[in-house]
């Protein structure tokens, strides 16, 4: 019998957490329960385990690495709100994968640190592929998207596309250059290891 606290699943939690502004998946929780397993201890409850949600926040709330992202308006509420800002749906959806791109560069940065990344060439070529993946579905994306707001505004579709490309291009070069700037980070570190192990091996030698 659980006493105190709010004690639900890890997946509750997350989606709690996103609801409230904090953005965060079930799988990134996890991992931030682990990091932080002394203070925020889970409880099992048949194939779960549980976390005291009520603890969960307040150690958030104190963790000055987690930025509360607001939760992103739906098409409705945007047009509701802002009904004279252009492209207001674009711009919404832009600030919130940069936040969403910021999330995950914080996250590889405290791996980095925790010493939790390998710095492989099999990282540097996923690292790698998943951006021109990401380049490559944006470009897709834009089709459609230009197409919808063209029509649901009456707007040129011409010039959307050309807005909404602008917007992409402005964010995908910033998001390009911090992951490739990351991966030759960890490549260097990785070269610097293996000369040091290997230069510690000849002394011993």
């Amino acid at each position: 019998m659980m006493e105190h606290g709010d004690w639900i699943s890890i997946t509750e939690a997350a989606t709690r957490l996103t609801a409230a502004g904090d953005a965060v998946d079930r799988s990134t929780l996890s991992r931030y329960l682990k990091q932080h397993a002394e203070a925020l201890p889970l409880r099992r409850s048949g194939k779960s385990n549980l976390v005291d949600y009520e603890a969960l926040v307040a150690h958030r709330g104190e963790n000055i690495r987690i930025r509360t992202v607001p939760v992103e308006p739906t098409a409705g509420e945007r047009v509701a709100k802002r009904p004279a800002t252009r492209f207001a749906g674009s711009q919404s959806d832009g600030a919130a994968r940069k936040a969403q791109a910021d999330a995950e560069l914080r996250e590889m940065d405290v791996a980095e640190r925790r010493k939790e990344l390998t710095p492989t060439s099999e990282v540097d070529r996923a690292g790698r592929d998943a951006v021109a993946l990401m380049q490559s579905a944006f470009e897709r994306a834009i089709e459609t998207e230009a197409a919808t707001v063209s029509l649901k505004y009456g707007w040129d579709e011409r010039t959307v596309r050309i807005a909404l490309k602008g917007f992409a291009r402005t964010g995908l070069d910033v998001f390009h250059r911090e992951i490739l700037g990351r991966l030759d980070a960890l490549s260097r570190t990785g070269e610097t290891a293996g000369q040091g192990e290997t230069d510690m091996d000849a002394l011993h030698s």
